[in-house]
């Protein structure tokens, strides 16, 4: 059957399609308009993020996966300096940062601020989030942090040695004045001397450790230090001071090809300190030894006595400044050797030996040497 025309039906399809249009173009309208909110409220959020970016107290910096930097807020151009946007970020390493032996896990810059750097992958296309930290002041105030409780130790560190230098200090002044006697036997002024020399001796190791231990938070010029120069720095004096106590020094280890990083007068000042506590528990004719060990990418440095060992409430106490279980003495000399131990991020420890007597045990990061090291297991 034929669809037949009629006023009616034309009148209606005509509404319907009305209708239709409207619905429609209402529909464009919410659809233009939602878009526009969208639109709107991203650009909202990527002007916050902008901001966010530019007034972070870190350095950001956006590298594509061809090593250019793509974007760069103010905090990265202050430490970096500019250009940084469309620059190689190789050549930026090369220009703004200028590595120190000492960095560690921070870098330093040109200019001297160190920085640590977070890297992170971006998330959905090749490249890298370089987040930069500015550690700067923060190391400087824990230095002056340190340096406050160094004076407030070296406050209580003179008392004590007014009371320690009193009594050698003495007896140096008697024996000088014995010397002075008329008609005095050659026999008595060598005795008269050698206490002389031993009263002196003694206050030279008193303000030594009061010198080590105001020095010990200070920055040193450090280097790579192989084991062998380690040994060649303290193996004289050192032999010095067991033959003059009548015992025997061992070395053993120390032809390992391995370096530290660090300061060669500290570290020499801390071993030396080591081996002469265990030179003054150790009976004559026994052995001190010093033994040296490489495990994984830890120098581990030995120092073994003959004494009676250190009693077990007493192993932490040691290391504090001013505890000292000697007569005479500052109490100041495992707190220094603690303190250059820690500068170059190692540890110190003691224990007790089967045998009898104690250990003291170094441990610092080492890596492999570059230079050549001869065989120096030896016993002086």
């Amino acid at each position: 059957m034929a669809f037949e025309s009629t006023p009616h039906s034309t009148e209606y399809l005509a509404s319907a399609y009305a209708l239709h249009g409207a619905d429609t173009a209402m529909s464009r309208d919410d659809y233009r308009a939602s878009c526009n909110d969208d639109v709107e409220s991203l650009r909202l959020q990527a002007s916050r993020l902008e901001h966010l970016l530019q007034v972070m107290p870190a350095g950001v910096i956006v590298i594509d996966g061809k090593g250019i930097v793509r974007q760069a807020n103010e905090q990265a151009k202050a430490l970096l300096g500019e250009p940084l946007e469309e620059e190689v970020w190789r050549r930026i390493i090369t220009r703004s940062f200028k590595p120190r032996a000492d960095d560690g896990h921070e870098v330093s810059l040109v200019d001297g601020r160190r920085v640590k750097l977070s890297i992170t992958p971006l998330e959905n296309e090749p490249g890298q989030l370089i987040v930069i930290t500015d550690l700067t002041e923060t190391r400087q105030l824990q230095a002056r942090v340190s340096h406050m409780q160094r004076l407030s130790s070296l406050g209580k560190m003179v008392a004590s040695l007014a009371h320690q230098i009193r009594t050698p200090l003495s007896a140096a002044m008697l024996y000088a004045s014995n010397l002075t006697r008329k008609g005095l036997g050659q026999e008595a002024q060598e005795q008269f001397a050698n206490k002389l020399t031993d009263r002196l001796k003694e206050l030279e190791s008193q303000v030594n450790d009061m010198l080590l231990f105001a020095k010990s938070g200070e920055e040193q010029v450090v280097s790579n230090i192989t084991l062998s120069e380690l040994l060649t720095s303290v193996e004289g004096s050192a032999q010095t001071m067991t033959v003059q106590a009548h015992q025997t020094l061992g070395f053993s280890g120390f032809e390992q090809e391995v370096s530290i990083t660090g300061n060669l007068t500290a570290l020499q000042g801390a071993l030396l300190n080591l081996i002469h506590n265990a030179s003054q528990v150790t009976p004559k004719g026994e052995l001190v030894a010093v033994d040296a060990s490489v495990s994984g990418n830890r120098l581990n440095i030995a120092v073994t006595d003959k004494g009676p060992g250190v009693p077990e409430g007493l192993k932490h106490k040691i290391f504090e400044p001013f505890f000292t279980t000697k007569n005479n003495g500052t109490g100041l000399g495992l707190a220094v050797v603690k303190s250059v131990v820690n500068a170059h991020n190692g540890t110190l420890s003691v224990f007790n030996t089967p045998e009898g007597g104690a250990c003291f045990s170094v441990s610092l990061p080492c890596k492999a040497s570059t230079q050549s090291s001869h065989t120096l297991t030896h016993v002086a």
